[in-house]
């Protein structure tokens, strides 16, 4: 099975993870989707949201932007993160599965990578 979770604004990956409303986790086995789930997030302080996030135990973190220290707290909580990429949240998930997220079309303008 594979977990991802996505920052979601409407339809569309949220611009901040840090400041989201929304988080979207997916689950899959193999390329078929087998549960879509939203977790509320407005209430909830930085270091709450990272326990939330620890919690859901996610593959992967596709989001747009992210803060410095959100983005430490997810790399030492070993959780993969994906950043710089925006668009509709379904066709993010769906080039995530095909191993296409460096498409020009998902990403942010003006992101660069640090690789």
């Amino acid at each position: 099975m594979i977990r991802i979770a996505i920052p979601i604004f409407r339809h569309r990956v949220s611009p901040v993870l840090d400041t989201c409303t929304r988080l979207l986790i997916i689950d899959y086995e193999g390329q078929t989707e087998v549960d879509r789930r939203e977790v509320a997030f407005e209430v909830y302080a930085p270091s709450e949201r990272m326990e939330i996030v620890k919690k859901l135990n996610p593959d992967a973190v596709i989001c747009c932007g992210i803060s410095e220290g959100f983005d430490r707290m997810l790399q030492a909580g070993g959780i993969r993160l994906i950043c710089g990429i925006a668009g509709d949240v379904q066709q993010v998930a769906e080039a995530f599965l095909c191993n296409r997220l460096d498409a020009p079309c998902f990403r942010m303008p003006g992101f660069q990578s640090d690789g």
